[in-house]
């Protein structure tokens, strides 16, 4: 697995780009990470996750699983901000960073959690696979993170 140290200022999520108010408003922002999942063939476009400390792995939208074309693995019951919902876990891949040589890693195939019905969430992206390879360094005053590379995978 490649490795690469990333620096990314947090950014405003996608649907909130489109209505920026007044310079003088701040918008709040978050640490949004640039990431390409992928399986048999397919891939999404760039996309972001939101770099989650409090969730245990990879948490995809169901309209992206199905884009994929993801199959359904072992029923689970998951919970989050809405309570416990019904979800499936399956396998993808998944590249992060900006894009080209030296700017994105390729952590391969993980485990991934998808609802068994859509719900409008973003993608999450949680202490595994990220916190396992990567030193993570949140910089609120900065509105930035930083993800250093372990120097040995765990």
């Amino acid at each position: 697995m490649n490795k690469v140290k990333l620096t990314i200022n947090y950014s405003l999520p996608p649907l909130k780009r489109r209505n920026i108010g007044p310079e003088e408003e701040e918008q709040e922002t978050y640490p949004l990470l640039p990431i390409i999942l992928y399986c048999k063939g397919r891939k999404t476009p760039p996309i972001e996750g939101l770099v989650d400390s409090g969730s245990d792995g990879l948490f995809i939208p169901r309209r992206i699983a199905d884009f994929l074309g993801l199959e359904r693995g072992a029923p689970v019951q998951s919970t989050g901000v809405d309570g416990a919902y019904d979800a499936f876990r399956t396998d993808v891949g998944i590249v992060i960073g900006r894009g080209g040589k030296d700017r994105e890693a390729d952590l391969g195939i993980i485990e991934a959690t998808v609802p068994a019905n859509d719900k409008d969430v973003p993608v999450l992206i949680g202490r595994h696979p990220i916190f396992d390879e990567y030193q993570i360094i949140f910089e609120e005053y900065k509105k930035r993170f930083i993800m250093n590379p372990k120097e040995k995978a765990l």
